[in-house]
């Protein structure tokens, strides 16, 4: 009996159970799902004029677009990754689905693949890797203007803002590739770049780094420290953007354009800062290049930097002629001096004989005192020795011209820029000289 009682109640129990469809939030996951997606789509698609996008990358520096999003899963792009990105614009596929959030995928190869193409004839980027960038991109907010989202892999910020009419007419017409010229051709003819902030007695040196699209503050501090600020920077219709902004003593530059021929940083207030040039560069080479400096590395690469006289161009064209000279004939390949720790300096240099590249290493100790460098206790590594006839002069300058001034060097072609150079103490009109690399 009491059996029979416990399953008539545990019967009823059943019955009265009703299913709980009780959530958490108002919504159900795929819906809420469903709606981030939507969001995203609908912000794309809402720009009637299209977006000026600035996508930062891992492994250089800032790269900007213009896009154009339709309902037919379509975009148009242009780009400011060269001469043919800014002026022939793509049509190109994306979609956006859910990965961990809504995510605008680009789907067909384009202008922003080629940032993580991981072949290095494409973009110059690294074999494997490319430029550290991303295909893929997770929304991350929007405001009424803009819609900011992130690379998945590498999480670097992809920004858009919505276009004007103007804007996107300047973008799809020769004036986007016109305001990239302007801006490299003035610092390209304009040298030692400086700017004045309040609160900040030196000079501070504005250097646009046009190879890597990164610009940098620098300056030396009331104690004779090099102070240093990088952005990353990529061109729009009229100038150039920092996507995320750098700030020096409390100021932010966010833009920059060019202005009856004056160039001009913005901050983010809307205050101007006129570029000026000084005769001079700003810093004295010294205080950049060391060890666990802003440059540590002097480099030759097929060829000595156009437009620069010195007592070395007959020594390094010696090493050439002993090359060519041999066979099968070799090329010299490049030339490096590095300050590779507080007491070793090395030169290293590299030489082909067609199918293969070979590396020469000569190791010195060095002292480093008010800017003047000198070497001794060379040592030479196997394949220097091997290829000691063709490198005899090299050898030579090394280790009998010291001690060496560190200075800056100035090229006759407006083209040849940030060089530096070892000069001579004994003969200034003699000295090994490169461009000076981190």
């Amino acid at each position: 009996m009491k059996k029979l009682t416990y399953f008539l109640c545990a019967a009823l129990l059943l019955c009265g159970c009703k299913k709980d469809t009780t959530h958490f939030f108002d919504e159900t996951p795929e819906e809420r799902m469903s709606a981030r997606i939507n969001e995203l789509n609908s912000r794309l698609l809402e720009a009637e004029h299209g977006w000026k996008g600035a996508l930062t990358t891992s492994a250089k520096g800032g790269y900007g677009f213009y896009m154009d999003f339709n309902a037919s899963q379509n975009v148009i792009m242009v780009a400011d990754l060269n001469n043919a990105t800014a002026t022939q614009s793509q049509n190109s596929t994306f979609r956006i689905k859910w990965v961990m959030n809504a995510t605008l995928i680009f789907d067909t190869y384009n202008y922003i693949n080629m940032l993580q193409d991981p072949s290095p004839a494409s973009y110059g980027g690294a074999a494997g890797s490319g430029l550290q960038s991303d295909v893929e991109f997770e929304f991350v907010r929007s405001t009424p203007d803009s819609v900011f989202l992130k690379g998945f892999k590498y999480r670097n910020d992809f920004i858009l803002v919505k276009a004007t009419a103007e804007e996107k007419q300047r973008y799809l017409s020769s004036a986007f590739k016109d305001n990239i010229d302007g801006i490299n051709d003035y610092f390209t003819v304009s040298q030692n770049n400086y700017i004045n902030v309040a609160g900040i007695n030196n000079k501070i040196e504005f250097v646009l780094d046009k190879s890597n699209k990164i610009a940098q503050l620098q300056f030396t501090d009331n104690d004779g420290k090099v102070v240093q600020i990088k952005g990353k920077y990529n061109f729009e219709d009229i100038g150039i953007n920092f996507a995320s902004g750098f700030t020096i003593n409390g100021v932010t530059f966010v833009k920059g354009k060019l202005e009856n021929g004056i160039f001009v940083l913005y901050a983010n207030d809307g205050t101007r800062y006129e570029i000026k040039q000084n005769d001079i560069p700003i810093l004295p080479m010294k205080t950049l290049f060391a060890y666990n400096g802003t440059y540590r590395e002097l480099y030759i690469g097929s060829g000595l930097p156009a437009g620069i006289t010195s007592g070395f161009n007959a020594v390094y064209q010696s090493s050439v002629t002993k090359f060519a000279a041999m066979s099968p004939k070799r090329t010299l390949v490049d030339v490096r001096f590095i300050l590779a720790n507080s007491t070793s300096a090395t030169v290293t240099t590299r030489n082909n004989n067609g199918t293969t590249t070979f590396s020469a290493v000569a190791t010195f100790k060095y002292t480093y005192e008010d800017g003047v460098l000198t070497l001794t206790n060379p040592t030479y590594d196997n394949n220097w020795t091997a290829r000691a006839a063709q490198l005899i002069d090299i050898q030579n300058y090394f280790a009998t011209g010291g001690p060496f001034r560190v200075d800056y060097v100035q090229s006759t072609n407006p083209n040849v820029t940030n060089i530096g150079g070892l000069y001579r103490v004994a003969d200034n009109s003699s000295f090994f000289y490169g461009s000076l690399r981190k």
